[in-house]
């Protein structure tokens, strides 16, 4: 027999399943636990409710693999479902990471659960620089006359309220300071032309060989050809990132769909990594 029990929410419990939790977690937190008749844990949910916008979401559902042809899982999605109504949500929203090339289980499971409205929030490329290096378009893009490129991080209060006014009609990914200490000071560069802002690249290092390449922008009035990537372009030819790190890594908006197919066609050719980030909806 399967017991479904309610559990202090507390974002300690659940950082193992889901490790960027906040402390201390929303007030309309619920946490669920399964227990077999001996005791034995055999699962675990994490919803949180929004009444007043009447939607609520599911961070975590996790049962060990053992326990996986139970019927566990769909017996805490239901509990987590029926709290959320309680609550007084009408809509249910799940977040899965998909990996390109990969089954995703989870995501047939939910779909067998009514789960639709599929929509994609954020999708990252890790790519091989060795493999960009051979790329043509990397010799054909870049900026011409009457462009320079500034260290992001030392922009003066006027270029940084130019840059807040480009990115206040921008998705929130693409803001320039978004965690602004982890920008890499160096690398992280604001483009001029003509003495206005145009444009930025945020970088961060994640890791010995790995740069993230945080938010990228350039406005299309100045009719750059190839956007941001010929900001990137010319920042590798700066500093040779291509040659320094084994590999790039950029994230972008679901909603940024112009960026989205440049990617497509320029970077997933070299990538040795595609996740989609997918938020599943269902109506209770």
């Amino acid at each position: 027999m399967i017991k479904i029990n309610m559990i202090l929410a507390e974002a300690e419990r659940f950082r193992r399943y889901l490790p960027g939790l906040s402390d201390p977690l929303p007030p309309g937190s619920i946490g669920l636990t399964a227990e077999l008749d001996d005791g034995l844990f055999a699962g675990t949910a994490l919803a949180i409710s929004h009444p007043r916008s009447g939607t609520g979401s599911i961070s975590v559902l996790h049962v060990p693999e053992m326990f996986r042809t139970l019927g566990i899982g769909s017996r805490l999605l239901l509990e987590a479902e029926r709290q959320l109504i309680e609550a007084g949500c009408r809509t249910v929203r799940i977040t899965l990471t998909m990996r390109k090339g990969e089954p995703c289980p989870e995501r047939d499971f939910l779909i067998k659960r009514g789960y639709a409205s599929e929509k994609l929030q954020v999708r990252s490329y890790t790519f091989r620089s060795a493999s960009v290096q051979q790329e043509r378009w990397l010799s054909r893009f870049g900026l011409s006359e009457g462009c320079e490129l500034k260290p992001l991080l030392s922009a003066t209060a006027q270029e940084r309220e130019e840059l807040e006014q480009i990115a206040a009609s921008l998705p929130p990914d693409l803001h320039p300071f978004e965690e602004e200490r982890m920008l890499h000071p160096e690398f992280s560069t604001m483009l001029k032309i003509d003495g206005k802002v145009a444009g930025w690249l945020g970088v961060q290092q994640l890791a010995s060989n790995l740069l993230l390449l945080r938010s990228m922008h350039v406005e299309t009035k100045y009719r750059i050809r190839g956007n941001g990537m010929a900001l990137f372009a010319e920042l590798n030819r700066k500093h040779r990132l291509l040659e320094r790190f084994a590999y790039h890594m950029m994230s972008i908006s679901g909603d940024n769909q112009t960026m989205l197919r440049l990617a497509e066609r320029k970077l997933a050719p070299h990538a040795a990594k595609i996740k989609s980030v997918i938020r599943l909806e269902k109506r209770l």
